[in-house]
């Protein structure tokens, strides 16, 4: 059995960097645990984790069945196609000037 002892320690700094690995399941069993019995002990990271929590829920259960049109597809693609070839001409003019 693990004493508290043997528990690895996270302060909060830690704990609220992780906290979207840990909200997308993104991180170790054994980590999420850490950030779970952290989370159960801390209210203010607590209070930080809901806060994050809500807003994904909220942005998930309004935005996940959104498709959208083909247009608005073209037309972001050829915009992005635009900024890449502007890029690319900003890179040639900077390698020029060097």
């Amino acid at each position: 059995m693990t004493s508290e002892a043997d528990k690895p320690h996270l302060d909060c700094r830690e704990v609220l960097e992780e906290v979207y690995l840990y909200l997308d399941e993104e991180c170790s069993d054994v980590r999420r645990g850490v950030i779970k019995d952290h989370l159960d002990e801390c209210s203010p990271c607590l209070s930080e984790y809901g806060i994050e929590q809500e807003v994904r829920t909220i942005v998930h259960r309004c935005c996940s069945k959104e498709v959208a049109p083909d247009d608005v597809k073209e037309r972001l693609r050829q915009k992005l196609h635009a900024i890449e070839q502007v890029s690319e001409l900003f890179s040639e003019v900077a390698e020029r000037d060097r």
